[in-house]
């Protein structure tokens, strides 16, 4: 079998592992990351239905993985009243509850663990998967609707013990660490409220850590839906998830430029440019997931949903302009995605038309490589005032050159997406709801890894 590259330096997997994988669904370079409940020592941090929450963890495998970590918040939606967190707890347990959980994990992506491109500090990291059960986004603090949303206290106890016993932020190494805080979907989003609060978080053990964020999706649009009887937009739910879930990371300077609008302090387009970490941003053009509930797309596009997708690649690659700086990089395909940095071949394969991916713009914000292949599109060229940003400038549907690099033809064309964004966004590594989940699974395998 043959194996198809991308331009640069992150290529994934022999032809012939991939075919194992396809038998057994887990590739090869997934990293395997052991369940570690919290409530023993946390029990204020759990799940929606009062059960442990808890985070999966992988010690660093080498000597020069020691003092790095990778803290990844899961995706997987949110509920926003009675009836929606009643539907989505029936229907996806494990977004809910732990006791569904598997003792085991694996990760691909930006946890992989044998891509010999990937740079070692990372490959061999510390890495940490904070599973996603309290439904708010990891943000919340409250209980509601007689159910429990306390995101917000499980990110802080994660946070807590991977100080007090896996080293976090100690000198026993020796040097500085670094720590990758970030998510995809509704966990970047979680991270993205946090990401300013992580060193009052650690404590005294951030006087010794390097945070960096990487963002995967959280930059939602307060823009009004194609079809409003559909669904009822991004921001009307962001508000209802104000005003019971008791967020309080919303950055003073926010709060208080939105006032009595300070939920907006929880939605992308309003909150990022308030952020003053350093962070890496990826934002689809025609992001996935919004566009499907925005047009209340189905299978078939018509020109006002591609009118529609135009103007929302517009938008997003303008205020993406406007985020990047020398400590703000922002990495923006004209791709139909969505929050794919836990897959291997979009997140070492899949590009931007100057052919980077997003393992090769995360290499070069955190200075790990220098790349040829790999140049942010930045006027400064580069020194003190260099900026970071990837934003591609066409603006059709799905219409960057790298969209679908490493693909195969015939998975790139198995059927339409939206079940992917579904799946990726409503159970993303939940897939506890039967037959059907299984099978989307299957499809969005194909789709990632198979080849011809």
């Amino acid at each position: 079998h043959r194996i198809a590259i991308a331009p640069g330096t992150c290529a994934v997997m022999s032809a012939s592992l991939r075919w194992l994988s396809l038998a057994l669904l887990v590739p090869p370079s997934a990293a395997v990351l052991t369940l570690v409940p919290l409530k023993e020592r946390y029990p204020d941090a759990v799940c929606v239905d009062g059960s442990s929450s808890g985070y999966y963890w992988k010690a660093a495998t080498s000597e020069e993985g020691e003092n790095a970590w990778i803290v990844y918040l899961q995706a997987g939606g949110w509920c926003w009243d009675s009836e929606s967190c009643e539907k989505r707890c029936e229907g996806s347990p494990g977004l809910c509850s732990s006791t569904v959980w598997e003792s085991e994990r694996d990760e691909t992506g930006i946890f992989s663990h044998d891509v010999d491109s990937y740079h070692p500090v990372l490959r061999n990291a510390n890495k940490v998967f904070v599973r996603y059960c309290t439904s708010d986004a990891h943000m919340g603090n409250a209980e509601a609707f007689g159910l429990q949303f306390r995101g917000a206290r499980v990110v802080q106890a994660v946070l807590s013990d991977l100080v007090a016993t896996r080293g976090l932020g100690s000198d026993q190494h020796g040097g500085r660490q670094l720590l990758i805080f970030g998510g995809g979907s509704a966990g970047s989003r979680g991270a993205m409220v946090h990401l300013d609060y992580v060193p009052s978080m650690l404590g005294k053990a951030s006087q010794n850590v390097d945070i960096v964020g990487f963002l995967d999706s959280p930059l939602w649009l307060d823009i009004q839906p194609l079809n409003e009887t559909f669904f009822e937009g991004f921001a009307n739910q962001t508000h209802h998830v104000y005003d019971f879930a008791n967020v309080t990371h919303l950055d003073s300077e926010c709060a208080a430029t939105f006032n009595e609008s300070a939920w907006r302090c929880m939605l992308g387009e309003y909150r990022m440019p308030f952020v003053k970490s350093r962070y890496l941003l990826i934002a689809a053009q025609h992001d996935g997931f919004q566009l499907y509930y925005d047009t209340g797309h189905d299978k078939t596009w018509t020109a006002d949903q591609l009118h529609y997708a135009a103007q929302f690649s517009e938008k997003t690659s303008t205020l993406m302009s406007t985020l990047a700086s020398t400590r703000h990089a922002v990495y923006s395909p004209s791709c139909k995605s969505h929050a794919e940095s836990l897959w291997d071949n979009p997140f070492f394969n899949h590009t931007t038309d100057d052919g980077t991916s997003q393992c090769q713009a995360l290499q070069e914000f955190l200075g790990l490589e220098s790349n040829s292949s790999s140049k942010s599109s930045s006027s400064s060229g580069g020194g003190d005032n260099h900026s970071f940003k990837w934003i591609d400038t066409c603006h059709e549907l799905d219409c960057g050159k790298g969209c679908h690099r490493g693909e195969a033809p015939k998975a790139a064309d198995i059927g339409d997406s939206d079940d992917e964004a579904m799946l990726l966004s409503n159970a993303h590594g939940s897939f506890v709801s039967g037959g059907m989940a299984a099978a989307v699974l299957l499809k969005v395998w194909l789709l990632r890894f198979a080849l011809p």
